[in-house]
């Protein structure tokens, strides 16, 4: 019974902190886009409404994946990775992908555009947390820790690669070398595949001039003032002229076309350039306590898939957390990652509130198993 009343005490504590980061998106949508949104469409209030919609398309999703048993979910990890790849595919395809700002990362679907890197993050830990908690027992062996893991994420990675989106790739890659050292990997292969990583990273930055230079711009960005710095440039005077209080709720003066992608990637510039630096600790504080109270309700699982599917969705949301945040403050190169719960996208919104209700799943669940499986 106390185990019970101590997951429940959890799942709100979970649900709660993100209700509070949608509401706190939502006002910080409306403020940011109104400007962008009348000067393009003539409605103010265009991405807030799509915003409202995708907040609540992503309930119902947080909704059916609460009540749906997260074992469950294992007999389609093979088939997710299968899925993802396909859309990734899809996205390269001229006439079938939607291209902007350089970059193929869209599908357009029913009237709305799809980001399959999304919820090919979400692929990635269900398989993963699958693979790893079957091979428990083998999985020091350098060739169990391989094989399947590394082909199967290799052909996600290369497609994303192609679009290119450097965040989506720093974000899987990160995760999954988290749930390979939480599943057991001995530490030298995981540093051989580190050293891998990073050095596929590096040829992929350095044999392209122009990805050179924008990875690079963060270093320096008034060499570069009306070029790679812009975006950076304008975040810094964001956060600048928010001082500590802010210059008021729905006063942002970056948001008149300043500062591009205000609503979207660049969010939490226009939340610091509004309430101020203690307005953007309360965010942070809010997702210490959403990261904090997730991976609890993940160690807290009965088996190890558990313990390694809600450690990963965690891990997806925090990686996209530290990369956007660090990123508009000059701390990292910028690589078009939004902020979960807050920017506007209803795909990083539908996926990120889907990885929310695995996890409620998961603290509800209350049949004993062992962690050597399931």
């Amino acid at each position: 019974m106390a185990r019970r009343r101590i997951n429940l005490r959890l799942s709100w504590l979970l649900l709660g902190t993100t209700l509070v980061l949608l509401f706190i998106g939502a006002v910080m949508v409306l403020n940011a886009s109104s400007v962008m949104a009348f000067s393009k469409t003539g409605d103010s209030c265009y991405y807030f409404k799509r915003q409202l919609l995708s907040i609540l398309v992503g309930l119902m999703g947080m909704a059916l994946f609460a009540g749906l048993d997260y074992r469950f979910l294992r007999k389609f990890s093979l088939a997710s990775i299968v899925i993802s790849v396909v859309a990734l595919f899809l996205v390269l395809i001229p006439g079938i992908g939607q291209s902007a700002g350089g970059a193929s990362r869209w599908l357009f679907i029913g009237g709305f555009t799809f980001q399959p890197s999304e919820f090919a993050k979400l692929a990635t830990v269900l398989y993963v947390a699958d693979i790893l908690s079957k091979k428990s027992s083998r999985i020091k062996k350098f060739s169990e820790l391989i094989i399947p893991i590394v082909p199967a994420i290799g052909i996600m990675v290369v497609l994303i690669i192609l679009q290119p989106h450097l965040g989506a790739i720093l974000i899987i890659c990160s995760t999954v070398f988290f749930l390979m050292f939480l599943g057991g990997a001995k530490l030298r292969h995981l540093v051989g595949l580190g050293m891998f990583g990073l050095l596929s990273i590096a040829i992929f930055i350095f044999t392209e001039p122009y990805r050179l230079r924008r990875f690079t711009a963060f270093l320096n960005p008034w060499k570069d003032p009306r070029g790679t710095g812009f975006h950076i440039i304008q975040s810094l005077i964001a956060f600048g002229s928010g001082g500590l209080t802010g210059i008021g709720l729905g006063m942002s003066r970056q948001k008149f076309l300043y500062l591009p992608e205000a609503h979207t990637d660049f969010i939490f510039a226009i939340i610091g350039e509004e309430v101020g630096l203690l307005g953007t600790l309360s965010i942070v504080l809010l997702f210490v306590a959403l990261i904090v109270v997730g991976l609890t309700i993940s160690f807290r699982s009965r088996n190890n898939f558990g313990k390694l599917l809600g450690c990963g969705i965690i891990c997806v949301i925090a990686f996209q957390v530290i990369i956007n945040m660090c990123g508009v403050t000059g701390l990292l190169p910028i690589t078009g990652v939004s902020l979960p719960f807050l920017s506007f996208g209803g795909s990083s919104l539908l996926a990120n509130l889907c990885g929310v209700g695995v996890l409620l799943n998961i603290a509800k669940s209350s049949k004993r198993t062992s962690f050597s499986g399931v």
